[in-house]
């Protein structure tokens, strides 16, 4: 086991033993909260880190009644290297707040903690800070931060560190709400490189349980190529307990939705998509009453071609039907369109129409079946992919654990060889989360150890 899928073990296991508790309720004062954004550009420090590209990220977070808290942070990146495609950053602390006795006329809250950034395939990046952190709200919807980040000394590599100066107001809602944000940052890298300034200024509002934020963002900085170059980055983000009519709200018939994972691998039809390293994933969806839905999934990706994220845009209509009392059960039947891009390999997107079809015929017994059809591209002819799944969750004197198995058979029609995959294994939900332990294979061997059979451990929420 390598030390990322060591770090996603210990949080899969920190959630189990959280969860047990009622969702909404604190295990022995512990909470829990998770998040998921889609942004058009990962800046850090002022810098792109996917190539200019866009980024999925995502956090699962522990956090104490003392104060105590820890958690992951995950997003891909794009470095040109051909080898990194995620960064997960682990970190723990203490916050509290304090108005020193009552010499303060409001409450400062503090924070104090230890951030370490991890990077798929390239361990030669990886490196940890110390930090601390205080933040003010003078003034009624103004929220003022200072953060410093001390990065520890590595080898015969000098630390650097980071100041970090932040303001937002909100605007009262006769003017919108909306919420007016800054930044500048100072990086004395203190490594060779040169020491550099970067800003932002930007507005963000809550739409429909969504944050959307729009900033432009620049440094003085010119070591690192257009990659520190001005831009302008749009953010869709949202976190557990988000409300779909929260903020300004979408027409009555509407809801929102998100999702958010951290996998040791992701698989997609039984070959590996991230070089059997780990993911970081999350979708956003809008559904209507009728049955109609649109929605955005994305998740960190590497397949040796300079792509670091693949970005599926899919829409269709879902319904259930018994067929006007035909059928002793329902049946939910969905058919759309998906349509499969990678950031930088263009070349590589396709689009697929599927259907699919599922059923509940006992009680906790779940079958589906869904078949995509590869639309033709130019001169290459379509694949075809049959998706055969069941589930069966046991009753609660046996953990309400779930029982699960697919088999799935790839047409590929491309020149490619045809294969099978399956997957069996074991999912349980925990309050608001959802851990999966699976063995996954294929009989398909033109793709090296990406097709070998491997467990694959999840842990998910959708909110």
């Amino acid at each position: 086991m390598n030390k990322i899928n060591l770090s996603v073990a210990i949080v899969l296991f920190a959630t189990s033993s959280l969860s047990f508790a009622e969702e909404d309720t604190n295990f022995f004062g512990w909470g829990h909260s998770a998040s998921v954004a889609l942004t058009t550009d990962y800046i850090w420090r002022g810098v792109s880190q996917t190539n200019n590209d866009p980024a999925i990220q995502g956090a699962f977070d522990l956090s104490h009644e003392t104060g105590l808290y820890l958690g992951l942070w995950a997003s891909n990146v794009e470095f040109g290297d051909g080898g990194t495609s995620m960064e997960l950053d682990a970190y723990a602390g203490y916050t509290n707040a304090t108005d020193f006795g009552g010499i303060l006329p409001f409450s400062l809250d503090y924070d104090i903690g230890v951030l370490r950034y991890e990077y798929t395939g390239s361990s030669d990046l990886d490196f940890t800070e110390l930090y601390f952190g205080a933040s003010v709200a003078p003034l009624e919807n103004l929220n003022l931060s200072y953060y410093y980040y001390y990065g520890l000394k590595v080898g015969h590599t000098l630390p650097g560190e980071y100041s970090d100066m932040a303001a937002d107001y909100t605007l009262p809602d006769s003017l919108g709400g909306i919420t007016l944000l800054g930044h500048a940052g100072y990086y004395n890298q203190k490594g060779g490189a040169d020491n550099y300034w970067d800003w932002k200024f930007g507005a963000s509002k809550e739409i429909a349980g969504y944050n959307i934020e729009i900033a432009y963002t620049e440094t003085d900085d010119s070591g690192n190529g257009d990659l520190d170059d001005a831009k302008v980055v749009a953010t869709i983000s949202r976190e557990l307990g988000a409300d779909s009519n929260g903020g300004l709200g979408l027409p009555a018939g509407f809801e929102t939705s998100a999702s958010v994972a951290l996998t040791t691998d992701y698989i997609w039809r039984g070959i590996s998509q991230t070089h059997n390293e780990p993911a970081i994933q999350g979708s956003f969806d809008i559904s209507h009453d009728s049955g109609a839905y649109i929605g955005v999934w994305a998740s960190s990706y590497e397949f040796g071609d300079n792509a670091s994220m693949e970005v599926d845009l899919y829409g269709g209509f879902s319904r259930d039907t018994d067929l006007s009392g035909l059928l002793p059960f329902p049946v939910m039947y969905d058919i759309g369109i998906l349509r499969y891009e990678y950031t930088s390999a263009s070349a590589a997107n396709f689009t697929e129409l599927y259907f699919g079809a599922s059923t509940s015929p006992l009680k906790n017994l779940n079958l589906s079946y869904y078949y995509y059809y590869g639309l033709k591209i130019e001169n290459t002819l379509p694949g075809e992919y049959s998706d055969m799944a069941i589930d069966y969750t046991l009753p609660e004197s046996l953990c309400s654990v779930t029982l699960l198995g697919h088999a799935g058979y790839y047409n590929q029609k491309a020149g490619n060889d045809d294969y099978w995959d399956w997957k069996a294994g074991i999912a349980r939900d925990f309050g608001s989360y959802n851990i999966e332990v699976a063995y996954t294979e294929t009989d398909d061997s033109s793709t090296g150890n990406l097709g070998d059979g491997r467990a694959v451990a999840t842990l998910s929420t959708t909110f």
